[in-house]
């Protein structure tokens, strides 16, 4: 490799590959339970870090689908305050990613050496942060282990590393067992240790922990075991120390026990700038972010000196991928930064022995080690699995004893160059948390959970969807048991109520044929409207119309109907396989189809048949069931394969793709409430599917259907 080599890249073993891709290798950074981390450099000669999934779980098929859909997710995220996943792919019969090599200290090491941050450098990192997390979040990622040393100080301001890999990681065989959790004791939130859903919470939990330490250097529930820091999550009051009062009730709401009464990463970052715009967070972070100051003696002293050793652990215990260190960069006229390398996202390392301080220097270790651990042999540290505590823990006063000034050590940035790179990477992010669609995720306090019933599919006997046995029924949330609105001997299905809600479209299916039909909203009135060719019908913004999936000799295509079952119109003529029309207050038509491979979402306009779609997915992830919000502006879809699919949610033109639900539980059929605030869907097997909502910022997850009862094709009011 060109110029000096880091002091903790390992030499290449004949074992280990020479190139991944279009990458050539030059050095090994790193191992740990998923794979190894190399040095490598791209064809232009920039150097990238290239993370290897290890062997064993090249089999792994759930963990490996896993992998690669997390890693196109990351790839989506915006790289202001984030570091950048480059790419993807398989070689040598291993996945593998690739990732921006960032310079810098982690906020650990930083806040270890040189003790809590100033009040500017607090502000910019509080920030930073909650920027990332608007991007991670925007691309419906979930970071799931957010903590100081995966935010890194570098020359271009806060960044947040490592995220997109602890989902991956959750679903590998070998890493997971019942009844344990992934995570870092003292900076996991009180639902991911009673094991309930994980949603974009949890991070916000992290960030006001995060903050917290910066600010006083202690971690809000203290030290100790992992049972003890779990206990104190669940029960304890955090001891925030004295944050400036702006930041000291951000970071308390965002510490709140119940995950649905936390602010979003985006009211994070609109109050630290005092709900202003654009301007105002360029201005905040340009004002605020101040690097440590200059001290040459020290950095002299210190830079690649293998007798200082590695800096002492401060917090609760936290597991630290392995330092690269390498050499300085410098603009004209900028003085250099430390010169401490890490590689963005980290992968989960294992850590390697540290080197005795240096006798001058030798600090005592202030936190106890974690509690025993439940993992496999050689899963790495930032990724361990922890024994799940009991759900009900005994409450325990949360206490932490302060520790005496630590030694310094100075990061030479030069500040003014800082506050100019943050805040137009920053900049950048405001369009996710401003732009008009986003307009009922801002609305003060969580969506109370909606008043309307739900029209659900009730199956009379088992066997669906081999054979189905079901009525159409009217459920109300809560109540042991839904009302029946039509029956008989044959299969009503796929009930969607008409934009006034005074009547109920549906499928009827017996004797080798489908058939739409309407009824009044009462259960009255049911007729037919026209064959079919299976599937859910779709009510027009004007309720004068129906679409549906007609034949058109051998395949199936998108037709209209007026309600009296005349006048019908095709509206598509190609031979791919495609299903689930749905029209939107907007008069376009949303749809899923296979015309350029896996199911993808496409829009039409039915006022103009046989004219061009426009994709709206990308990302080659199979996406079906798509459902218009009520205004029109975004669209709720089914993303992953059939046995590990979760609902998303995008705008109208494809973008701010994001999960709401998070557990890729065969996550399926979402359908809007009438203020667009909470999405009804199922979740499980086909043949045993429960009826879930959620928000659609994806808070206040919840079971309704009864016990003893199967609902399916849930629809609201």
């Amino acid at each position: 490799m060109d110029g000096p080599r880091a002091s903790s890249l390992r030499e290449l073993r004949p074992e280990d590959p020479t190139r991944i891709g279009r990458y050539r290798i030059e050095a090994k950074i790193g191992e740990g339970g998923m794979g190894a981390v190399y040095l490598g450099r791209d064809p232009g000669g920039r150097q990238v870090a290239v993370k290897v999934v290890r062997s064993a779980l090249a089999d792994d098929r759930t963990f490996l689908a896993r992998f690669h859909d997390e890693a196109a997710n990351a790839q989506r995220v915006a790289s202001f305050c984030t570091a950048q996943v480059l790419e993807h792919g398989d070689d040598l019969g291993l996945a593998y990613m690739v990732t921006e090599y960032i310079d810098g200290p982690s906020l650990l090491e930083h806040v270890t050496e040189n003790g809590p941050l100033s009040p500017g450098m607090l502000h910019g990192v509080a920030v930073g942060v909650a920027a990332a997390l608007v991007a991670i979040h925007s691309a419906g990622l979930v970071h799931r282990d957010l903590k100081p040393s995966n935010v890194l100080l570098s020359i271009s301001g806060p960044r947040v590393i490592d995220f997109g890999i602890a989902r991956a990681l959750d679903v590998a065989s070998a890493h997971t067992r019942t009844g344990q959790v992934v995570g870092t004791p003292g900076w996991i939130a009180p639902e991911q240790i009673t094991t309930q859903q994980v949603t974009p919470a949890v991070d916000v939990f992290a960030w006001g922990c995060l903050v917290a330490f910066a600010a006083s250097g202690h971690n809000p529930f203290g030290q100790g075991s992992f049972q003890i820091l779990a206990a104190r999550a669940v029960h304890a009051e955090p001891e925030i120390g004295d944050l400036p009062p702006a930041l000291a009730g951000l970071v308390g709401s965002a510490l709140r026990k119940e995950p649905e009464r936390r602010p979003s990463a985006r009211d994070l970052l609109l109050g630290l700038v005092g709900g202003a715009g654009e301007a105002a967070v360029t201005t905040e972070l340009g004002e605020t972010w101040t690097a440590p100051p200059d001290d040459p003696a020290v950095t002299s002293r210190d830079a690649g000196s293998p007798a200082a050793g590695p800096p002492a652990a401060a917090g609760p215990p936290e597991a630290e991928a392995p330092e690269a260190r390498a050499p300085q960069v410098k603009a004209p006229g900028v003085p250099a930064p430390a010169p401490v390398t890490r590689l963005a996202p980290e992968w989960p390392l294992e850590q390697p022995a540290p080197e005795p301080r240096a006798e001058s220097r030798a600090e005592p270790r202030t936190e106890p080690r974690p509690g025993p651990r439940t993992e496999p042999p050689g899963v790495p540290p930032t990724e361990r699995q922890f024994a799940v505590p009991p759900p009900v823990l005994p409450p325990v006063t949360g206490g932490q004893a302060r520790r005496d000034g630590p030694s310094r050590r100075t990061t030479l940035i030069a500040s003014t160059l800082v506050g100019v790179l943050v805040a137009g990477a920053v900049a950048g992010g405001l369009y996710y948390f401003t732009r008009p669609s986003d307009e009922p995720e801002r609305r003060t306090g969580p969506a109370a959970f909606p008043s309307e019933p739900l029209l659900v599919r009730l199956d009379t006997e088992p066997g669906w969807p081999k054979t189905c046995h079901a009525d159409i029924g009217l459920f109300k949330p809560g109540e042991a048991s839904a009302t029946t609105l039509v029956g008989g001997d044959r299969c009503e299905m796929l009930p969607e109520p008409s934009p006034d809600g005074a009547r109920i479209a549906f499928t009827r299916t017996g004797g080798g044929k489908s058939e739409a039909w309407v009824m009044n909203a009462d259960g009255s009135g049911a007729r037919k409207v026209t064959d079919i060719a299976g599937g859910r019908v779709a009510w027009s913004p004007d309720g004068t119309r129906l679409a549906y999936m007609g034949r058109d000799g051998d395949t199936r295509q998108i037709f209209t109907v007026a309600l009296d079952g005349r006048e019908v119109t095709q509206l598509t003529d190609d031979d791919s396989v495609k299903d689930d029309p749905m029209w939107s207050a907007t008069k376009k038509l949303v749809f899923w189809s296979k015309r350029d491979g896996t199911e993808q979402i496409y829009t039409l306009d039915p006022g103009r048949p046989g004219s061009a779609w426009t994709r709206l997915t990308e990302d080659g992830v199979r996406s079906v069931d798509p459902e218009w919000s009520p205004d029109g502006s975004k669209i709720a879809f089914t993303r992953g394969s059939p046995e590990h699919s979760s609902i998303w949610v995008m705008n109208a033109d494809g973008s701010g793709a994001r999960a709401v639900t998070t557990g890729g539980q065969d996550d399926m059929d979402p359908a809007w409430s009438a203020d667009g605030r909470w999405l009804c869907y199922v979740r499980g097997s086909l043949a045993d599917p429960v009826v879930h909502a959620v928000r659609a910022d994806g808070t206040g997850d919840r079971v309704l259907t009864p016990e003893g009862r199967t609902f399916g094709h849930p629809s609201w009011m």
